[in-house]
């Protein structure tokens, strides 16, 4: 509905009906401007408004972070993995924590009887997404080389140990290339060789022996002695999970003050 405008100078007397004129609404507001009783409550308003936008900024970084972190915890366990275990929170001799996830694969993952090259089940293995997915979330990989209790006939006990030490080192250097043709970005891959299986009482059937291990890195303080927190996270886990008494143990390797790492 117009407004009508009275015209300057009219008075209390209301202009003639033909003089009355329509326009638009003129608006009146005018910006104002906040009054601060002392430069102190100016600058201590600034200053709060200026910590609630860093802390948001920061809460929202710290949300990705934990999202991230979670999501490296909870990834499902991929079909190539028969026992996925994870031990969080391990320490090193300073104090540094590290989690880590280790990864014994099936059947299908055992190597073959003397061989260094070859699986008993696949020539080359050839990862599931799922499995892709959970190595792309590490800090770092370990690839595990190990090797059966078996020796060369006719070499001495030494000598065969030395032997299958060798292998178990090429070995970790197979897994380590399947991994990394796996990755999508770059992670660093270690290469463990935990050695030769002692000999058991008895008869044994030893594939379980060569299972292909991998041991992920999902989580590391900065400043982290790797060697030192992954042997007390086995240490801290061999009840609950088997593989970890035996790598500790069983192998020929494992059981000096620090672990043998391939170059």
């Amino acid at each position: 509905m117009p407004v009508l405008l009275q015209p300057a100078g009219g008075g209390d007397n209301p202009a003639p009906e033909g003089s009355r004129e329509e326009g638009p609404v003129v608006p009146s507001a005018v910006p104002v401007r906040r009054k601060w009783q002392s430069a102190f409550a100016a600058i201590a308003w600034g200053a709060s408004t200026l910590a609630f936008v860093i802390a948001g900024a920061c809460l929202s970084y710290a949300t990705v972070l934990e999202v991230d972190r979670l999501t490296r915890l909870t990834t499902p366990t991929p079909p190539e993995i028969a026992h996925d275990v994870i031990v969080r929170n391990a320490k090193d001799e300073a104090g540094h924590r590290a989690s880590f996830r280790v990864l014994l694969f099936t059947d299908e993952f055992r190597w073959r009887l003397s061989s260094y090259e070859s699986l008993e089940q696949l020539a080359e293995p050839s990862f599931t997404t799922e499995m892709k997915n959970v190595l792309n979330k590490a800090k770092e990989i370990i690839a595990v080389g190990a090797s059966s209790e078996e020796i060369v006939q006719g070499l001495s006990t030494e000598a065969g140990r030395k032997r299958e030490e060798a292998r178990a080192a090429r070995r970790a250097e197979r897994i380590a290339m399947w991994v990394r043709a796996a990755l999508s970005s770059p992670i660093p891959v270690r290469k463990l060789n935990v050695g030769h299986h002692m000999p058991t009482k008895g008869f044994k059937e030893t594939s379980d022996q060569r299972r292909v291990i991998i041991i992920l890195v999902i989580e590391r303080e900065d400043g982290t002695n790797v060697d030192q927190a992954l042997r007390q996270a086995m240490a801290l886990e061999s009840v609950n999970a088997p593989v970890f008494e035996a790598l500790l143990t069983r192998y020929s390797l494992s059981a000096n003050k620090a672990f043998t790492w391939v170059e």
